[in-house]
């Protein structure tokens, strides 16, 4: 039973001091990494480190590599999983790591103590939900990383009747004390209905959002820290030998490269610049992945998963980056791509709203049709497979004046040649915009105020550009 939050308030107005806090994770880089998540996820525990605040992170114990750290407050902790599960279905894994979770969450309660714990991803919503309401071990925090709600048809009947909506991620939001997302996924949430599967996260974010229940941090708070000798040149003795045969100039796709991203766009703007004098760039996945029929996969050339050190530098390299996300939770890539001081070309949705008045950052315009168009298209991709691609063809013609402006975009930045990726000024400026937006510091502020007065109170507040 989830108490009403009136009444939870009451119970404890008494201000919390955040000395520990344990998340719960299948993704923590560099254990296991899927996806810029890891990364993300990785930074925030860093971020909390640095605080001094203990910070446990419960993760699969099929983590191929050692679980060592870098610091004595930063504590990976394999939970026991049964083997069998290791190739069963996403959700089944996910069910079984929640509940694995939630055992070794409880010894870690009753030991030592949790002033909070953070929930990310599919599991952290499945640890939501199975933990019903238990307000024991400090208030309870949900990430939202991304809008991808998995479908009830991937759920047991078990699984469904736990969840009080026929939304996960709107459940685990019902559940939480704090719900932290993007000031730009609450201005899509308030500004046009959302897609039927959508429909339920879009209520419970709304009215998590009326009750003071959302923390909204923004992608400029997530940064990786940039080498003080980092220089903009291309390193062609680590895994940058692949760029040595590309037609340069280039311009860059930093994201995962599946049809939820943008690539399916990407991959037609590339068909469109196949007889431009400039290549068009995109990374693997970094896991094994089934071969699928591409229509664009030869107009791109490929690189391998890169480091982050890798990765600054072809982002530094390129004409501009690419990054025509169909929907965006934080958008981590364009705010990382903004603050090298590289000309980024993104659509305004979700996190990449904050990105509008920054130098180096240029909006390909939405119509009000064509915003909602991608959130339909990200609703089907919901209900069949994340890249799937025969989706992707049957919204593709719709968008053509969308790829159109893309097109026209990309080569305008191209025209202005070496004008483009200008260093950003005022790296001290940047620092202490960083500084103040830096997630660590806003979640122990609101975790420390949470049930008081302040912390109803508690607001994200604007930041300015670079």
């Amino acid at each position: 039973m989830v108490i009403h939050r009136s009444l939870f308030r009451a119970m404890i107005a008494k201000r919390i001091f955040v000395k520990s806090v344990t998340m719960i994770s299948s993704e923590l880089a560099p254990f296991c990494v899927r996806g810029g998540t890891a990364y993300a996820i990785r930074r925030l525990a860093d971020q909390l480190v640095e605080l001094g605040i203990e910070t446990r992170v419960l993760l699969p114990d099929w983590v191929d590599t050692q679980l060592a750290s870098d610091s004595p407050l930063l504590i990976p902790i394999p939970v026991k999983m049964r083997a069998e599960v290791r190739g069963a279905p996403v959700m089944v894994q996910c069910n079984e790591f929640s509940r694995a979770a939630m055992a070794a969450f409880d010894q870690i309660k009753n030991n030592s103590g949790s002033d909070a714990v953070i929930a990310h991803g599919d599991e952290g919503a499945m640890f939501m939900v199975l933990r019903d309401g238990e307000r024991s071990g400090g208030p309870a925090v949900f990430w939202l990383h991304t809008l991808y709600d998995p479908p009830l048809s991937v759920f047991s009947k078990e699984q469904r009747r736990s969840l009080p909506s026929q939304s996960l991620l709107a459940s685990a939001v019902m559940m939480a004390d704090v719900v932290v997302t993007s000031s730009g996924v609450l201005k899509d949430a308030r500004e046009f209905e959302w897609p039927n599967p959508l429909k339920e996260l879009q209520n419970a974010l709304t009215i998590a959002s009326a009750e003071h229940r959302v923390l909204t941090v923004e992608s400029v708070g997530c940064l990786p820290v940039v080498p003080k000798n980092s220089e903009n040149k291309l390193d062609l003795g680590s895994s940058l030998e692949n760029l040595k045969d590309v037609l340069s100039p280039y311009v860059f796709f930093p994201g995962r490269p599946t049809v939820d991203k943008g690539f399916g766009i990407f991959g037609a703007i590339a068909e469109r610049l196949r007889d431009e004098r400039f290549a068009c760039v995109a990374v693997r996945r970094p896991e094994p992945q089934p071969k699928r029929k591409r229509p664009f996969r030869q107009l791109v050339h490929w690189l391998p998963w890169l480091t982050q050190e890798e990765l600054t530098v072809v982002m530094r390299n390129a004409i501009c980056t690419v990054l025509p996300s169909i929907t965006e939770a934080f958008g981590l890539a364009a705010a990382e791509s903004v603050s090298l001081g590289v000309e980024t070309l993104y659509h305004p949705v979700g996190g990449h709203h904050v990105l509008e008045s920054f130098p180096h950052a240029h909006p390909v315009a939405l119509t009000s049709s064509e915003r909602a168009q991608l959130y339909r298209l990200w609703s089907d991709l919901i209900a069949t497979d994340p890249d799937s691609w025969p989706v992707w063809t049957r919204h593709e013609i719709s968008l053509r004046p969308l790829i159109d402006r893309w097109v026209e975009a990309i080569r305008s930045i191209a025209c202005r040649g070496d004008a483009a990726n200008a260093p950003t000024e005022n790296s001290a400026r940047r620092a202490e915009m960083i500084e103040a937006e830096r997630w660590g510091s806003k979640l122990v502020r609101r975790i420390e105020t949470h049930g008081t007065e302040d912390g109803d109170q508690v607001a994200s507040g604007g930041i300015t550009a670079l």
